[in-house]
């Protein structure tokens, strides 16, 4: 380890990965490095500074849940939840020391100028500067370990700068939401603009049978968690069962079951296989349609407080945000017409974490 700071980011790292389990202390003493009784004062520390760890006969370590707090200084931060601290780390606009694993399992430890916070199909991300490699970067909030503020500020790097070099789609106008009817009309008129969208490139690619190609297998994946992300978006805001627009596939029986990404994508990409390019832009474009229906139809009272975030547990946020916000179903269309319309260019460094690409390259297209 670097420094005392780190091994102990490492230690709350260790153990976060195994709650609500057990470490024993030899195995954290071995993985860290370091002596029984330097492990036993970093706990004690640890535990002094708020960390809620129990110590239980015969297991080892454990650290207990612990709540959302007010806002915090670092020694707080140390024992809140990563989502808690990356989110004060954006909102005072600080520098975050992080552990972080990759899709490959290696672990880092790293300062990062937090700028902002993306919600993408695949999950949230920290997009921020990252001061290890020196250049701006996504981390996916799943695998950051363990996350501590610094007593540094971040440098002023507008996030929409961050995500521009990143090729991450900027964030649309903010909706008026000064009244339910505007918020309503912005809402639609999203909507609208990503059907012209769709069309166009369709029309675009008609004569490319490459680009034909490419569109028909984002067409699939489009239209699927399209369907998913709108169906729940309708369902916290109507407390009523999911109801899917369009027309969805026949699925696996285990289709619906907790699955990993890449798992859920072959068995979409599986059912759509015998549909049309036609069949998969009207299914999509269906489903867009129902959405536009459904927020006409929707009473004012939904656009006035805040509805529960079906992406983020505990979070509530404005109904036109969660449908046409930058971090919506929409959003995720208008990403992947982008990346059709700009291929990326293939990756220079090999010191890029392979998931930090995730939230670039779709599976799907990598």
């Amino acid at each position: 380890m670097d420094s005392r700071r780190d091994r102990l980011l490492e230690l709350v790292a260790r153990l976060r990965e195994a709650s609500p389990g057990a470490v024993a202390p030899g195995d954290l003493a071995h993985d860290l490095r370091v002596g029984r009784d330097t492990l036993r004062k970093d706990l004690a520390e640890l535990e002094a500074g708020g960390l809620p760890l129990r110590h239980d006969k015969g297991r080892g370590v454990v650290l207990e849940p612990l709540p959302p707090g007010e806002p915090m200084d670092e020694a707080a931060s140390v024992a809140a939840p990563v989502p808690l601290t990356i989110a004060e780390a954006v909102r005072g606009q600080r520098v975050v020391r992080i552990v972080y694993v990759d899709v490959e399992g290696e672990r880092t430890t790293r300062d990062v100028e937090a700028g902002g916070l993306v919600v993408a199909p695949y999950g949230e991300y920290l997009v921020g500067w990252c001061r290890l490699r020196e250049g701006p970067r996504l981390f996916r909030l799943d695998r950051i370990s363990a996350a501590v503020l610094t007593g540094a500020e971040a440098g002023l790097r507008p996030v929409d700068e961050l995500l521009a070099s990143l090729r991450v789609p900027a964030p649309r106008a903010a909706p008026d939401r000064s009244t339910p009817a505007r918020a309503r009309a912005w809402t639609l008129d999203r909507i609208r603009h990503v059907r012209l969208r769709l069309a166009e490139t369709e029309a675009a690619v008609a004569s490319s049978a490459e680009g034909a190609a490419r569109l028909r297998a984002v067409l699939g994946h489009l239209a699927e968690w399209t369907r998913w992300q709108v169906a729940a978006v309708r369902s916290v805001s109507t407390g009523e069962e999911l109801r899917f627009f369009g027309r969805r596939p026949a699925f696996p029986a285990d289709f619906d079951r907790e699955q990993a990404f890449e798992v859920r994508e072959r068995m979409i990409q599986d059912a759509m296989a015998v549909r049309s390019f036609g069949e998969l832009a009207r299914d999509l474009d269906d489903v867009l349609d129902g959405a536009a229906h459904w927020v006409h139809d929707s009473p004012d009272a939904w656009w006035t407080d805040p509805v529960p975030d079906p992406a983020t547990p505990g979070r509530h946020r404005p109904l036109a945000d969660l449908v046409a916000g930058w971090h919506g179903p929409l959003f995720h269309v208008e990403w992947h017409l982008d990346r059709l319309a700009e291929p990326p260019e293939p990756e220079e460094s090999a010191d890029d974490d392979p998931d930090e690409r995730l939230v670039l390259v779709c599976p799907l297209l990598g």
